[in-house]
C-alpha cells in the first residue's frame, strides 16, 4: 500500500506501478514483507521502505538525509548496499552525513558544509590531501572499553594523534 501511494504520487497506475513496486520491494529486500503491516517494521525495514518509496518512480536523482542514522549494522550495510547499487545505475544522490567514513564509501565528491556556508567541495582523495594528513581525533568514551589505539585518555575523554581521521573515527565509533 505505502509504495502504491508513492507511486500514484508520480502519477504512475497499472502493470508500470505493480513492476516498479515489485522492483522496490525487491531492491529493499523486503519482497516477503509485501503484505506485513509497516508498524511490525524492524527500524531499519521502515528506513528501507523510505528509500524505495522515494525511488519506485525511477528518479534520476535522489536526495537522502542521513538515511543510515539509528538503524541496526544489517539494516546499515543493506542501505549501503542499495546506495552503491543506485550509484552503479548512475542515479544522482545528493547524500548528508556526519559519518565522513560513510561519506568516504559511498560518495564521489564531498562538500562540506557549516552554518550553511560551503567550506569545501571536491573528491575524496583531493580533500584527504588538502586537508587531511595529521589530525587529532578527541571522543568521549562510556564505560570501560578497551580501544587498540595509540591515544593519550583522561578518564572519559581520548585523544588520538592520527595520519587516517576517517579510519581512526571509524574505529572509536
Amino acid at each position: 500500500e505505502n509504495l502504491r501511494f508513492f507511486g500514484r504520487l508520480y502519477g504512475m497506475s497499472g502493470s508500470r506501478l505493480r513492476e516498479r513496486i515489485d522492483w522496490a520491494l525487491d531492491f529493499a529486500g523486503l519482497e516477503d514483507r509485501r503484505h506485513r503491516r509497516v508498524r511490525t517494521f524492524s527500524g531499519g525495514m521502515k528506513r528501507r521502505l523510505n528509500l524505495v518509496g522515494a525511488l519506485v518512480h525511477g528518479p534520476r536523482l535522489v536526495l537522502l538525509d542521513e538515511p543510515t542514522v539509528g538503524v541496526d549494522p544489517q539494516s546499515r550495510h543493506h542501505l549501503h548496499e542499495c546506495i552503491e547499487q543506485l550509484r552503479r545505475e548512475d542515479v544522482t544522490i545528493l547524500y548528508t552525513t556526519h559519518d565522513m567514513g560513510e561519506a568516504q564509501r559511498l560518495c564521489d565528491r564531498i562538500a562540506i558544509v557549516d552554518h550553511g556556508r560551503l567550506l569545501a567541495l571536491d573528491t575524496v582523495d583531493a580533500l584527504l590531501e588538502a586537508h587531511g594528513g595529521h589530525a587529532v581525533v578527541e571522543a568521549r568514551i562510556r564505560g570501560d572499553v578497551d580501544l587498540d589505539l595509540p591515544g593519550t585518555r583522561d578518564g572519559d575523554r581520548l585523544r588520538v594523534e592520527t595520519d587516517q581521521p576517517f579510519e581512526t573515527v571509524n574505529a572509536i565509533a
